[in-house]
C-alpha cells in the first residue's frame, strides 16, 4: 500500500480567515481548517474564535 505524498496534500490548498477572539483577522492558504489555524498561530499568537473558508478564492 502507497503512502500519501506531501505534494497531493498541499495541491488542493483554499483560502481561510483566522478570527482571534480580540478581533484581529489572518488570511491565509492551507489545505484544511486545521492547518490554516497553526499557520495563523505561528503568525499571531493568540486564542483563536474562528476559521472560515472564504467562497471563491481557491
Amino acid at each position: 500500500m502507497q503512502q500519501p505524498t506531501a505534494a497531493k496534500a498541499t495541491a488542493t490548498s483554499r483560502l481561510f480567515r483566522v478570527r482571534f477572539y480580540d478581533g484581529a483577522t489572518v488570511t491565509t492558504t492551507a489545505a484544511n481548517a486545521l492547518q490554516a489555524e497553526q499557520k495563523a498561530r505561528r503568525q499571531r499568537p493568540g486564542f483563536v474564535e474562528t476559521v472560515r473558508i472564504l467562497k471563491g478564492k481557491c
